[in-house]
């Protein structure tokens, strides 16, 4: 450094001595500052530009204000109680996210109530199932309750382990043992076996697919009765404790859950209208779904008991044998020796319209107030809701907090960016359906995207995210910014652990991403509505374990202390999800141009008309006898590709000064999964109504591509009238092809 500013150059005197002083400090402080300007400058990721835009600095900003020690108290203040929908603990809860979201800092935060039907067991007359010997006599019992985990003894209102919406009864039969209960379960049962299940009770372990599905089956092959039980083979991880010494499943845990088939109705007396004081509703005994049969869940201690003494057939194949101590025969009945003792269920659960109530929160966008990002998840538990909801509802809420934060220094989002927290998702997703069967008009014409978060964590290996083909690239270019929390990636990105753990098997070099099926609050807003959706938490290691949840999905052992001593101590797993749901929402409520890209949506589509072909092709004599053709599928496939490249080379050369031009294309771009959607709806399925995408008819959980096709050729050569049944291959072929056609058409230039 030079002369200080004080004095000139080689003078003497006081002037000069300060001056000789000043330069001194000041240079040794231009000194210092240039080494930490330039170590700070080595120290940055290479691949990251300086942040030039306010945009990314705002986005910054909000990625670091939120914090594992929150999400962390979050959890513990939200997992204190049960919060089961429609009592008063869980109007507590959305009483105290109300007042907490408005601290925070959003604009306005609403209560929304709707009048449901929900189903609770009675209080004087517990659900059980009997072993019955010849005199009538019950030999055998299983358990009323689970034990309660160290701590919570003392805790009242847990509601002891039911299936949500079962029919009432007392059937009493002959066991039949079904596997897990799948559509190829009971093939192998009924027409490999020749076992008919008329009459019988069925006894079906839990995992694989959606229990409601397993109803379904039941009831259509005859059964008057349906145990469903959690057996160690899917919910015993090896190597691992029951809890409290590990996170596995104690052998008297049972997983509760509702049983309905609602296929996105929402609430069973109100289908396609919100449940409100002047809503007209159908008679409590033929709501929408609901199962005609008694169903109750045990754990594997008293499924061992039912099994030990099954006779009757052996096991077809060893997938049917779990990991308890007993023969896995499917029946039906007991063994000589027992063939006199038959099973009894006793269940006396009822349905009664309930008010529950959504949260909903909002911040008001500057540019755009009039188009929606929502991030919604369920705040009601079957429990304390360790993992769900409640690791997703304490996410949400740091991620409110820290969006609330930059509010009240004058920031506001482009567009509207709407928060909820969702009541009775455990009971058919009700609280968010009955919100968006009553803002539907509005919803469909300004939505956006949906970010759905429920649970954070199933498990600790890698990222899952679950989405549209729109939200492929974004999420991708998101996690390349997000650092890494798994250990032996320090340094690294969430999308290098991501990519190393999960590879995609349909894309070369990107990590995996999964078709939107259902089972949680996007249902709505994706398969009835067609806004574009996504979901993330962490989660297992995939290829290991398919459908079968965390082990202790559901039951009491769902607690605080599981997360915090098994799951995610430090909580690194949680801000994780946090920055990947948060920055979804981000940049879909701030960036000019919508980060949707059309081109993903025509590979995708694409890529699932050549599989619904390849799956035609195992019928080369029909499709030649009844003239069944893709040709019309592939062409306008085709069309769409092109169109979908060329308009993303016009999204390239956009003037973003041009507001009506960005606006136009925006629209575009938010109506592209809009016109995917048949207002007549899927086959029987009324609410389904995305022809690319829908729950599978045979496990709700999964995803199905060209879900119309797929059902019309689904064990087709079983059909009685073959041309009947080609007839509706090809017209469900014709309404894929006319739906990729007019979807292409809206993004040609107008």
């Amino acid at each position: 450094a030079g002369c200080g500013p004080a004095a000139m150059c080689g003078s003497t005197g006081p002037r000069a001595a300060s001056g000789r002083f000043w330069t001194i400090v000041l240079g040794a402080a231009a000194g210092l500052f240039l080494l930490g300007f330039l170590i700070g400058w080595f120290a940055k990721p290479t691949d990251k530009k300086t942040s030039v835009s306010p945009h990314e600095d705002t986005k910054a900003a909000f990625m670091a204000e939120m914090k594992a020690e929150n999400i962390k108290q979050f959890l513990y203040n939200f997992t204190q109680l049960p919060h089961l929908a429609g009592t008063k603990e869980n109007l507590h809860l959305a009483q105290q996210v109300q007042a907490e979201w408005k601290e925070f800092g959003l604009d306005s935060v609403q209560l929304v109530h709707y009048d449901v039907l929900l189903s609770y067991p009675d209080d004087t007359k517990p659900n059980y199932i009997s072993i019955i010997d010849e005199h009538g006599n019950e030999i055998f019992n299983t358990s009323l309750s689970e034990p309660p985990p160290p701590g919570y003894e003392a805790v009242r209102d847990v509601v002891p382990p039911y299936s949500a919406f079962s029919a009432q009864g007392m059937p009493e039969g002959e066991l039949v043992y079904v596997n897990y209960g799948r559509t190829e379960d009971f093939f192998k049962l009924e027409r490999e076996m020749g076992i008919n299940c008329t009459g019988k009770i069925v006894i079906a372990r839990y995992g694989k697919i959606f229990r409601g599905n397993k109803v379904k089956n039941a009831e259509l092959a005859g059964a008057k009765g349906v145990i469903l039980y959690s057996d160690p083979a899917d919910y015993c991880a090896p190597g691992t404790d029951p809890y409290p010494n590990g996170w596995n499943l104690p052998g008297g845990g049972a997983q509760r859950g509702n049983v309905l088939n609602l296929n996105g109705a929402g609430d069973p007396l109100t289908p396609g209208y919100p449940a409100k004081e002047y809503t007209y509703r159908l008679d409590k005994a033929s709501g929408v779904g609901l199962p005609k049969i008694p169903v109750h869940p045990i754990g594997y201690h008293d499924a061992e008991s039912l099994l030990r003494n099954m006779g009757g057939y052996a096991p077809p194949h060893s997938s049917w044998k779990g990991n308890l101590n007993v023969s896995y025969n499917v029946g039906p009945g007991f063994t000589t020796n027992y063939s006199t003792r038959s099973v009894k269920m006793h269940v006396h659960s009822h349905n009664e319209i309930t008010r529950i109530y959504n949260v909903i929160g909002t911040i008001r966008g500057t540019v755009e107030p009039d188009r929606y990002v929502i991030l919604g998840g369920h705040r009601d538990s079957w429990v304390f809701g360790g993992i769900d909801p409640q690791s997703g509802a304490a996410v949400v809420h740091e991620i409110v907090r820290s969006f609330g934060k930059l509010r009240r220094k004058g920031w506001r989002p482009r567009r509207t960016v709407i928060f909820a927290s969702w009541d009775a998702e455990e009971f058919g997703l009700l609280g968010s359906t009955e919100w968006a069967e009553e803002n539907a008009k509005v919803l469909q014409a300004r939505g956006v995207a949906y970010i759905n978060a429920d649970s954070s964590i199933e498990g600790n290996y890698t990222l899952r995210v679950d989405c549209t083909p729109l939200m492929y690239r974004l999420v991708y270019i998101l996690t390349k910014e997000i650092p890494s929390p798994d250990e032996g990636f320090e340094g690294k990105s969430l999308y290098e652990s991501w990519y190393k753990k999960n590879p995609s098997r349909e894309y070369k070099e990107v990590p995996r991403i999964n078709k939107l099926g259902s089972g949680n609050d996007f249902e709505v807003f994706f398969q009835r509505l067609g806004i574009a959706s996504g979901r993330a938490r962490y989660s297992k290691n995939w290829n290991v374990e398919k459908y079968s949840n965390y082990p202790v999905y559901h039951s009491v052992y769902e607690t605080y202390e599981i997360v915090e001593r098994f799951y995610d101590p430090t909580f690194k797993n949680h801000l994780t999800v946090a920055q990947v749901r948060g920055g979804l929402v981000f940049e879909l409520a701030n960036s000019v141009v919508l980060p949707f890209d059309c081109r993903d949506y025509a590979s995708a589509v694409s890529n699932y008309a050549h599989i619904i072909y390849n799956l035609s092709r195992n019928h080369e004599e029909e499709l030649a006898t009844y003239n069944v053709s893709f040709d019309a599928l592939f062409s306008a496939v085709k069309n769409f590709t092109e169109v979908a490249a060329s308009f993303h080379e016009r999204l390239q050369q956009i003037d973003i000064n041009n507001l009506i031009a960005v606006r136009s294309l925006n629209d575009q771009l938010m109506f592209l999964e809009r016109a995917f959607i048949d207002p007549l709806g899927l086959p029987g399925r009324p609410f389904y109504r995305h022809v690319i995408f829908a729950p599978s008819s045979h496990n709700k959980y999964a995803g199905e591509s060209f879900p119309g096709i797929y059902d019309a050729m689904f064990d087709i050569k079983n059909k009685a009238d073959q041309h009947e049944a080609w007839e509706e291959v090809k017209r469900q072929i014709s309404i894929a092809a006319f739906t990729v056609q007019a979807a292409a058409g809206t993004l040609k230039e107008v």
